[in-house]
């Protein structure tokens, strides 16, 4: 065993030495093809690791693009993440299996629901080459952080909290790096836009992926038999995540750990799920009533983004002169304008960002408006899908969020288990984050926030179908 375990050690010394070597020789063949045998070794013999792999990737990854085949992917992660999903499908078919109530659990039906449509979407596309691409990444994206970590964790819940430690110590080394390099221009606000490239592209996905995983770690530090050295590294990870996510100078960030506190007292309060969703849908009612006073209240504000704290909340709702917000107006409108005219079917997946320039109203153009289909998507969750797949597309996405929310309260007020309890309300809270995020951008065609938002549903799911039979492994 001694010998083994020796020859085990030369040998990976030698192979990390070899590639090393060849880097630096700008050779870099040979470390493509080793990291080919490695994928294909953890694939084979060891699936778990080469899911911690992927999360591990993460938040390290960088997209590569090509303007000659019109293609970009984010390396490693998503050549990992296409891995894991031709895995899937292989085995599948002779020897992976999933439990039948997991499969006919609601928001796994609603997750086929959401994939189902948008297939069909692909087929009245404006673009169907663009939107074919689309939908191949969601099913990547979907495949290896739904179903595969549904079939990870279903019998030993442990394994979920390795995945998502391997992306939050990832996380942490990003933050680490980019604080160092803010400090290096004194924390000024603006340089809070691009500091975290080329990880995060922006200060909104890097602020959207901090506010997500701050409940996380917190959640994670308070499970009833965390070891005390990992307690320790949850705390510096809460810190670091708070601090990073002050300095991301993100506001829609900021206000959804605002409203994942809401849900936390919600929880606390044990106030009826019917009686939340009621509250919430009076207050969507009251703003659409008085939406004409609250645009022309919104309209007299002119205070522009800053680095102080205040002056920037306050800037949220400065629709005159703050071009970030007029510039969210300018794709909201543009939008609807998209919908009205193809109400059902939309205009395909991914097709937004090229199709809107023509309904744009100039009196919402500002100095970051284009009509070269460059400038990203309708930075949110909700009308973007509307615009591409219609009023089924967007009834899908609110589907998701609604049963996601149900079963996240549902299973953290009525478990047994105090494991079982803390992870679901874990879950629901950094979900929380993003479904209130996502009414003011969208990143859920990056693997950045679409690994942890699907592997969160995938918790809910696994712990509401399986805590009442006790059959799964909570200790730490």
């Amino acid at each position: 065993m001694k010998n083994r375990n020796l020859i085990v050690i030369i040998g990976s010394l030698l192979f990390v030495l070899a590639n090393s070597y060849a880097i630096t020789r700008e050779f870099f063949m040979l470390p493509l093809l080793s990291a080919v045998a490695v994928v294909l070794y953890l694939m084979i013999w060891h699936v778990d690791w080469l899911m911690y792999l992927t999360a591990l990737s993460v938040p390290f990854s960088v997209v590569l693009e090509s303007d000659k085949i019109h293609l970009g992917i984010s390396l490693p992660s998503e050549a990992l993440m296409v891995s894991v999903t031709l895995l899937f499908f292989c085995r599948i078919c002779y020897d992976l299996s999933i439990r039948r109530e997991l499969l006919r659990h609601p928001v796994t039906i609603a997750v086929f629901a959401y994939l189902g449509w948008m297939l069909l979407c692909c087929i009245t596309s404006e673009y169907p080459v663009v939107s074919i691409k689309f939908f191949l990444s969601k099913i990547w994206f979907v495949v290896s952080s739904y179903f595969m970590v549904i079939h990870l964790i279903e019998k030993d819940i442990r394994k979920w909290v390795v995945f998502f430690d391997c992306y939050a110590f990832s996380l942490l080394c990003v933050v680490v790096i980019t604080m160092v390099k803010y400090s290096a221009y004194g924390f000024q606000g603006h340089i809070a836009h691009w500091i975290m490239k080329p990880f995060y592209n922006d200060h909104t996905a890097y602020g959207a992926i901090l506010a997500m995983f701050l409940p996380i770690v917190i959640g994670l530090m308070l499970l009833p038999d965390t070891p005390k050295w990992k307690r320790l590294f949850y705390l510096v990870a809460a810190v670091m995540f708070a601090v990073a996510l002050y300095f991301s100078y993100c506001r829609a960030a900021w206000l959804s750990v605002m409203g994942a506190a809401g849900i936390w007292l919600v929880v606390k309060l044990r106030i009826k799920f019917q009686w939340f969703v009621a509250a919430v849908l009076l207050f969507g009612g009251l703003f659409y009533a008085f939406s004409d006073d609250i645009l022309y209240t919104m309209s007299r504000n002119s205070q522009d983004s800053s680095g102080d704290l205040a002056e920037h909340l306050q800037s949220i709702t400065n629709i005159s002169t703050d071009a970030s917000n007029v510039e969210r107006l300018n794709r909201w409108n543009s939008a609807f304008r998209m919908i009205e005219e193809r109400p059902v079917m939309g205009w395909g997946p991914g097709c937004y960002q090229f199709c809107y320039a023509p309904y744009q109203d100039y009196r919402y153009h500002t100095i970051i408006s284009t009509n070269l289909g460059d400038g990203g998507n309708a930075h949110s969750e909700y009308i973007g899908p509307t615009a591409e797949t219609g009023f089924v597309g967007l009834a899908t996405v609110l589907a998701l969020v609604v049963l996601g929310l149900y079963y996240g309260i549902t299973t953290a007020t009525r478990a047994g288990s105090v494991t079982v309890r803390r992870l679901s309300l874990t879950a629901t809270l950094a979900l929380t984050t993003y479904f209130i995020h996502g009414v003011m951008n969208n990143f859920l065609d990056t693997d950045k926030l679409s690994l942890p938002y699907w592997g969160l549903f995938a918790l809910i799911v696994v712990l509401n179908t399986c805590y009442m039979k006790d059959e799964l492994k909570t200790e730490n």
